[in-house]
């Protein structure tokens, strides 16, 4: 769908509601979450959300992710749900999302699934990585598999009803759908749950791997102590987290940082329908 100012504007009052709610949460338990990619990019040029996208992403070291896996949905607002693995079973992403509840952000390509589909804020674990490149390129790769494995293990489960050609596990080579196909047969997606979260934060007990990043996307690196002490910085109506070295992480996650992104470079998710209230609301399409 095509956004248009009305809309992109109601899309970041969205947003904003769930940042503030994840604060308030995050002082409760004191953890410490921060911005990431495109709003890390925001906060740097914009002191907002990018103008034309729809949504938010933020990090959190590990631990901080892990207690706030546990305890925050008991904290959150009634106005508001935590979608992860460990709340809903259902869900395909290996992330977090905090969930607005009765407002509808469907994503092509997860509509087949019964998840919550509201608006969201994406939150990743970031986890030490080696100091060693070639270590690093291989608990990247073996990371990477195991969290392969788990995403596309619904897709699995609905290839019967999802249709190929829209399925990402029959984007799969043949042999890859032959391996996923006998594991899955042999293990729960718990397990593969609990071994790709082993994979990923391998390395988080050795204080000698001084960077951390989301293991899977090699961009989204940034030095540890750099994500353990943060710096506040405005945002919107807020104010929020960003790495104490914002420029350094931006820098070796986009090489070319400028402010006025090209035109054909701006993307979104433009979802297939959106609703500000899906109770009484319009549904747009």
């Amino acid at each position: 769908m095509r956004y248009t100012p009305e809309i992109l504007s109601g899309i970041h009052a969205e947003l904003f509601d769930i940042i503030e709610e994840i604060e308030r949460v995050c002082y409760l338990l004191g953890v410490k979450t921060f911005a990431i990619g495109g709003t890390a990019i925001g906060v740097h040029f914009w002191q907002n959300i990018l103008p034309w996208d729809d949504d938010v992403d933020f990090g959190m070291l590990r631990e901080d992710y892990n207690k706030f896996l546990r305890e925050a949905p008991a904290l959150l607002g009634e106005e508001f749900e935590l979608q992860e693995f460990t709340t809903d079973p259902n869900t395909p992403f290996y992330w977090a999302k905090v969930r607005k509840r009765n407002t509808l952000f469907l994503e092509k390509g997860v509509e087949w699934f019964d998840i919550s589909h509201g608006f969201f804020v994406d939150i990743f674990p970031f986890d030490r990585i080696p100091n060693n490149h070639l270590l690093e390129r291989f608990h990247r790769a073996e990371s990477a598999w195991f969290i392969s494995a788990f995403s596309l293990y619904p897709y699995w489960q609905k290839r019967g009803e999802i249709p190929r050609r829209e399925s990402l596990y029959y984007q799969k080579s043949l042999l890859s759908r032959l391996v996923l196909g006998v594991l899955y047969r042999l293990v729960s997606r718990e397990w593969l749950y609990h071994k790709m979260c082993k994979e990923m934060g391998w390395f988080n007990g050795d204080k000698r791997c001084q960077r951390a990043n989301v293991v899977r996307l090699p961009l989204d690196v940034a030095e540890y102590e750099s994500l353990r002490n943060p710096r506040r910085m405005p945002f919107g109506r807020l104010s929020v987290n960003v790495p104490r070295d914002l420029e350094g992480y931006l820098h070796h996650h986009y090489p070319v940082l400028i402010k006025d992104i090209p035109e054909e470079q701006r993307v979104n998710h433009a979802p297939l329908r959106l609703s500000f209230d899906t109770l009484n609301g319009k549904t747009y399409e």
